[in-house]
This record gives C-alpha cells, structure tokens and sequence, in this order.
C-alpha cells in the first residue's frame, strides 16, 4: 500500500460503492487510514463484511450496506444511511460496476445492453441523483468521482455494451458537473486502463476464451486475435496495481483538487495517449 496521508480526511463521510474488491478494496483501506469515515455499499455481502472489518481494525469509522445499487433505492439508502450515521456527506466515489457480456453491435441483444446500462451507467446517474440532492440540503458543497474507464475515452474492439455504458458515465459526469459548479459541488470521473483486479482477471479469461471458440469455428486467427484489442500496451508495460488508481482517486476527492471539476482523468498508464 501506498504511504497514507494521515489526518487528510479527518472529520469527512465519504460514501463508496463497490468497496468489497479490487479499487474499491484498496481506496477502503487508504481512506480509512486517512480518517474518513465511511460509509461502504456492496452487492458481495460477505466480502463487504470483510472489507468493513479491515477498515474498523484500522480504527476508521464505518458501516457497510448490503445492497445494488443498479436498484435506486439503495441509492437512496446509502445517502440515508450516511446522514443516519454520521450526521452529513462531503465525498461520494461510485466505483461499482461490471464488465457485462462483451459482443458487437450485431450480437448484442437489448437484454445484454440493459444489464451492462443498469450495472454501469444507471448506477452512477441514480448514486448521483442523490448525493447531489444531499448535498444541496446540506448547502457545503461537496465532491464526486465516477469511476468509469479508457473505455470510455475510447473504444473496445468487441466490447460496445462496456464502452457505451462508460461513455455514458463520462457525459453524466460533465454535465452534473456543469449544473452544479455553483453550489460548491465538484464532480470529475477517473479513467483506469487495466488493473490487477478480480473484474479485469474475469474479462481476459473471456476475451481469451471467447477468442478460442471462434477460431475454432472456423474465425480467421488474425480476425479472432483482434478481439483482444489492437492495442495491447500502455506505456508504462505493466498492469496497475489497486493501491495506485486509490492513490488518483483519493487525491482527486480530496481538497489538494479543489480546483479540478468536469474532468475525465485517464489513470491509463498512458494508454489513451497514442
């Protein structure tokens, strides 16, 4: 883990989603050194009961909600929750979401569409929705961070549920960004390439798998191999670690980003760059 900065969130509710594994595990664990309290929601009861462990051991205080928040009202139960507990809001990061079932736009039902939109992109519109409402009750400002991906900045070959549903996250990103300036509210996405995550460890295995059943029916190679991605690299030759993209996310919520709102940062690596 990356050295904390001790005392940096003293005294802030910080609500975060998709706090169980991988990012979200790793910015739990920073944020909790740092003195926020905590407010963490997952879909993975049992991990997420891990996670609010590990947290309290390291003297944070926190609660976890057991819920999805593709469904609105634990949207708006986590907000409740967070004033419930701690008595306000001041950071939201919206980490969950999934990689759906990959596909082009020719195989791709609406089914599979309205799966990876309601896990990727309803999730954050609805965390949003209510986190501003708070908010503005409050009348102290606020920030967000939407975790969205290169695939949003981008596209993915064979992968447009994922992309669009990314995408999507980075307009709704601007543009509530944009409303809310004013009020003191800042809001900016992160745009993380790959990294060594439980999420991104199940995406290759599909992609490599899915790659090999088309070869196999009858796919030219070089056609099948181009799924995987016509650009394999960043220009750092590595995956990221959880800790680093916790590193961006935590420093992009806290005050030394007082002055950055409506941006799209890409945690790539480089990647986005050529």
């Amino acid at each position: 883990m990356k050295k904390p900065f001790e005392g940096r969130f003293a005294g802030k509710v910080m609500i975060l989603t998709g706090a169980a594994l991988g990012i979200g595990e790793a910015t739990a664990l920073r944020a909790a050194q740092e003195g926020a309290k905590l407010v963490l929601v997952d879909k993975l009861e049992k991990e997420g009961e891990d996670i609010l462990r590990r947290v309290k051991d390291l003297g944070a205080e926190a609660v976890f909600l057991h819920g999805d928040v593709s469904e609105e009202s634990t949207c708006r139960e986590m907000v409740e929750l967070a004033v419930s507990t701690f008595g306000r809001l001041d950071i939201a990061i919206n980490n969950a979401g999934i990689m759906g079932q990959p596909g082009r736009i020719v195989d791709v039902t609406k089914e599979q569409l309205d799966h990876t939109m309601a896990n990727n992109f309803y999730s954050v519109f609805f965390s949003c929705k209510y986190e501003v409402i708070e908010f503005l009750k409050e009348n102290h400002g606020g920030v967000i961070l939407n975790v969205s991906s290169i695939a949003g900045l981008t596209g993915l070959p064979g992968n447009l549920p994922y992309s669009a549903s990314k995408h999507a996250v980075n307009g709704l990103t601007k543009n509530v960004a944009i409303d809310y300036a004013s009020k003191g509210i800042r809001v900016n996405s992160i745009n993380p390439a790959g990294t060594t995550t439980p999420l991104t460890k199940a995406a290759y295995e599909y992609v490599k798998r899915h790659r090999e059943q088309a070869i196999a029916a009858g796919m030219d190679p070089k056609e099948a191999n181009s799924m995987a991605g016509l650009k394999r690299r960043s220009l750092i030759d590595r995956e990221a670690d959880p800790d680093e993209q916790a590193s961006v996310m935590l420093f992009l919520v806290s005050d030394d980003a007082s002055f950055l709102t409506a941006e799209t940062i890409a945690s790539d690596g480089g990647w986005t760059s050529f």
